[in-house]
Order: C-alpha cells, then sequence, then structure tokens
C-alpha cells in the first residue's frame, strides 16, 4: 500500500518527454517546405545567370566570327611599354682614401707656349772697363801724360775718318765697343763702359781715373789708326814700356793683355796682325793703376781696313776676337 506514491514521478517524466518529441515533430514539419522553397529559389537564379553568361559568350563569338568574315581588321591591342630601368650609380665611399692610394691628378689646360727669354749669363766675377776712343768734339785743353809730369797734351781729339766709309772714328769706336760690351756680357763678365754717346766731354786722363775707380780689373780703350800713307794696314796694341815712370807696375800685365788681344782680335777677323807697340806717352794709359791697353783695329786711310770696319757683321766678328783675347788673358 505505501508502494504507488513512489511511481508517480517515472509517470511525469515519461509523459514530458513524449510531448517534447511530439512539439519537436510538429516544428520540423513546417519548416522543412519554407527551407525547401529557398533552396529551388537560388538554384534557378544561379541557373539564369549561368545562361546570361553562356549567352553573353555566345554574342562575343558571333561578333568576332562576323569580323572575321567581313575582314575588318581588329583594333590592334596596345603593346605594352618595356619599363624603363635607370641605372642608378654607385653611391662613392665616403671613406678617405688611404694613405697608399694614388689620387689622380686634375688635368690642367696645357698653358700656351710664350716666347722664351733668353737666360741670364751667369757671372763669371770678372769686371772689364771699356772705353770708346775720342769723341764728337775734341778738348784742346792740355793735361799732364801722367801724375805729377811737366809735358802735357790736349786732353782729348775727335779722332780721324775713313778714306772710303766717310765714317768719323768716334763714331766707329762707340759701334764697336758697344757691340764688345753685349758680347762681354754674354760671357759673364760686368761691363763698365766710359761712354755710351758721343756727345760727351771726357779727357783721356779722367776716362783712366774713371776705370781706376770702377773695380774693374782691365781696361780697353778702342781705337782706330790712321797714316799719311794709305797703304799701310792692320792692326796693333799698345802698352807701356818695363821702364815707364808712371806705371811700370802694371807694364807686363798689360802687354800680355795687348798680346792675348791682338793675337785672337786677327784671328777672328783676319786683319793684318802688326805688333805690340810699347809706348809711354799717352796720357790714356799713364794714368791707369790697372792692367791697360789701346787696340788700333786698323786703319781708316786704308781703303780695305776702312771698308771691313765700317760693315757691320764685320763689326762683330771684331768684339768677339776682342773678347776672345779677354778670355785668354783671364784663364792664362
Amino acid at each position: 500500500m505505501d508502494q504507488s506514491p513512489q511511481k508517480r514521478p517515472k509517470n511525469v517524466v515519461i509523459l514530458c518527454a513524449v510531448l517534447g518529441v511530439a512539439v519537436l515533430a510538429v516544428v520540423l514539419f513546417l519548416l522543412i517546405p519554407k527551407l525547401t522553397g529557398s533552396s529551388r529559389d537560388s538554384r534557378s537564379k544561379n541557373a539564369d545567370a549561368g545562361n546570361t553568361v553562356l549567352s553573353e559568350n555566345e554574342d562575343a563569338d558571333a561578333l568576332s566570327d562576323a569580323q572575321e568574315n567581313a575582314d575588318i581588321p581588329e583594333t590592334p591591342k596596345k603593346e605594352e611599354e618595356p619599363e624603363t630601368i635607370t641605372a642608378t650609380p654607385p653611391e662613392e665611399s665616403k671613406e678617405a682614401p688611404s694613405q697608399t692610394q694614388e689620387t689622380p691628378e686634375a688635368q690642367t689646360p696645357a698653358p700656351q707656349e710664350q716666347p722664351a727669354s733668353p737666360p741670364e749669363p751667369e757671372g763669371n766675377g770678372h769686371i772689364v772697363a771699356v772705353d770708346a776712343g775720342h769723341q764728337a768734339q775734341g778738348n784742346s785743353e792740355q793735361e799732364p801724360i801722367g801724375p805729377g809730369a811737366g809735358e802735357t797734351k790736349a786732353k782729348v781729339a775727335s779722332g780721324t775718318s775713313g778714306s772710303v766709309s766717310g765714317l768719323q772714328e768716334y763714331e766707329l769706336n762707340l759701334q764697336v765697343s758697344l757691340k764688345l760690351r753685349d758680347e762681354l756680357q754674354a760671357r759673364g763678365y760686368e761691363v763698365i763702359m766710359i761712354r755710351e754717346t758721343n756727345d760727351v766731354n771726357i779727357s783721356n786722363a779722367e776716362r783712366a781715373q774713371i776705370a781706376n775707380g770702377s773695380g774693374a780689373e782691365i781696361f780697353l780703350r778702342i781705337h782706330a789708326n790712321g797714316s799719311d800713307d794709305s797703304s799701310v794696314n792692320g792692326a796693333l796694341t799698345m802698352a807701356p814700356t818695363s821702364g815707364n815712370p808712371y806705371v811700370s807696375n802694371i807694364a807686363a800685365a798689360s802687354q800680355k793683355l795687348s798680346g792675348d788681344v791682338l793675337d785672337c782680335y786677327c784671328a777672328a777677323t783676319g786683319f793684318k796682325k802688326r805688333s805690340v807697340m810699347e809706348v809711354d806717352n799717352m796720357s790714356g794709359i799713364n794714368w791707369c793703376t790697372i792692367p791697360v791697353t789701346i787696340v788700333e783695329m786698323g786703319f781708316m786711310s786704308n781703303p780695305e781696313d776702312d771698308a771691313r770696319m765700317a760693315d757691320e757683321a764685320m763689326q762683330y766678328q771684331m768684339a768677339e776676337g776682342i773678347a776672345d783675347g779677354v778670355d785668354q788673358y783671364f784663364t792664362e
């Protein structure tokens, strides 16, 4: 009798499960038709879209066939432009070059060549005084022929003149002396010119004194000769005798200088070699304190000598010959 109440809950559970199943069945019955219809509509739409694509493809094929049959050229396709590739130069290294790396020298334009200046001659340490004998206007005033001498002579004369050239001796002497200056300077000598123009007034004693005070080692007095006999020709030099009362101390050196100049002068020019004339009455010699020579280059009274001495090309040879004598004097 007591067991009936315990069985009732089990029956209730069973009843609820049956009702749940029934409800689920009803819901499914109502939803399945709707789901089936929606799926059919979707398949219909997809089928229509496929038909449309096929139709468009068929139209395109038909159009292409029509174009081929009508020989209508197709619009050429635009060719793709090749891609332009710009080479990027490698970045310069910012590192400083190593010390062993040679840096190329910068290219500079070659300078235009300029006329070369003649090189300055190197000095040889010798100083030479040169006197172009005479002047444009003579000076007949008297002066002693030597220091303390009682005998006097005219201070300076204008000299002789050319028998065929018409050239005055003072002009010829200066022409040759200027060429001699240039020749000596080219050989490295320092040259002291007693005069460089014809318009001066310098006595023979004064010329010697200028040479004495100039620092020169030797004194060259450039002259030309004259004679009443036009056949007399040739060159000679003058030097003091060893017994000269004024300059005996420089007599030997003056004689050597005179001999060297005469030898070389005649060898260079072809003038007849006369001799070294020893004289003691020339004021231009007697006032000297340095070795001195008077160079009588030729006789202006002789037509041949005169014409040759007036020729400029010969004057260069004359200057070279005298310079050769100077070289010989200093080297022996």
